[in-house]
């Protein structure tokens, strides 16, 4: 090889920073979390339809915990206690017609919060106050627990506490001495249960492919409609008792928190915009791995808000 040649070569190195004290260094490639899960990870392979299916199944114990009341609370079926002119069970009249002493609810006063706390005629209104409670709480549980996702806890960690805080305000719900306290505990499981669905929702589609995530946000509400469909396999084992539907309701987020929820990975793109990159590559990596490639070593992460951030300084520095 000539000198010439040699030259031209250690020129070629030096502008394009590859030698590095005379050793070979590859250039260092810069890409966003959405770039390398397209062009390295895969935009929906096996890590990601694991983590879509871990992270939606939270929806299940969501709609349980959202839908429970239809069985809870419902106005179980009378019967009169001697049959007479004043009282035919049969008929359209109305119980709030008859005396108390000429009818009886159909099976255990347990069965419902209706037939336990006599929530019917002038304390109908009260039937309804639960309910309402439990949506106000998810309004507050929704703004609290979305800001606590951004900024604080992750999508992961907020996913795990509210599904824990869940089990709690349920399993209590089924100590409930009066309508009062009732309607409060549906108010803090409302609160609890608020942060499954938005967190869920998010954590999915940050993993995946732009073009998967029409279907990965959809996939959410199957699996409501599987939670809404499970209810009846648990209310009617329980139908004598509307404290153990809470019971064994509560059971479900508990598990899925302590069993399932290590299995799920944090959101790189959230890492990132934290500025934890080593922590964002480590997840990237392991998405990669499950499905069968690896990230080049080259490779970095760019931050998004710093890179908005250098943008806006150079706009602003050219003005």
């Amino acid at each position: 090889m000539t000198e010439v040649q040699v030259e031209d070569m250690e020129v070629v190195q030096v502008e394009n920073g590859a030698v590095e004290e005379g050793n070979w260094t590859e250039t260092k490639v810069e890409l966003t979390v959405n770039e390398i899960i397209e062009q390295h990870v895969g935009s929906f392979g096996i890590s990601e339809i694991l983590q879509v299916f871990l992270a939606t199944l939270a929806w299940v114990f969501d709609a349980q915990n959202t839908l429970v009341t239809i069985f809870t609370d419902a106005q179980p079926a009378w019967k009169c206690k001697v049959p007479s002119f004043s009282c035919f069970s049969s008929s359209n009249i109305s119980l709030c017609d008859l005396e108390p002493d000429t009818w009886d609810w159909i099976g255990d006063h347990k069965t419902s919060t209706v037939a336990e706390w006599d929530l019917i005629c002038s304390h109908k209104f009260r039937a309804g106050l639960p309910s309402s409670m439990f949506f106000i709480g998810s309004l507050f549980g929704s703004v609290i627990q979305g800001q606590l996702a951004d900024a604080y806890l992750g999508r992961k960690k907020t996913i795990v506490l509210s599904c824990l805080l869940t089990a709690m305000t349920s399993f209590l719900t089924s100590f409930s001495p009066n309508v009062w306290v009732y309607a409060f505990m549906r108010f803090t499981n409302g609160f609890a249960r608020s942060g499954i669905g938005i967190c869920c929702l998010v954590l999915s589609i940050e993993v995946v492919g732009r073009k998967w995530r029409d279907q990965v946000g959809n996939s959410g509400f199957l699996f409501f409609t599987i939670g809404f469909l499970s209810l009846p396999l648990i209310a009617y084992p329980s139908k004598h008792s509307w404290r153990n539907i809470y019971r064994i309701t509560s059971s479900l987020p508990l598990a899925y928190s302590i069993f399932l929820t290590p299995f799920i990975f944090e959101s790189p793109r959230w890492l990132t915009i934290k500025g934890r990159i080593d922590e964002a590559m480590k997840v990237l990596k392991k998405l990669a791995k499950l499905n069968g490639r690896r990230l080049p070593k080259n490779l970095t992460i760019i931050n998004p808000i710093h890179t908005i951030s250098s943008t806006n300084s150079t706009k602003n520095s050219s003005l």
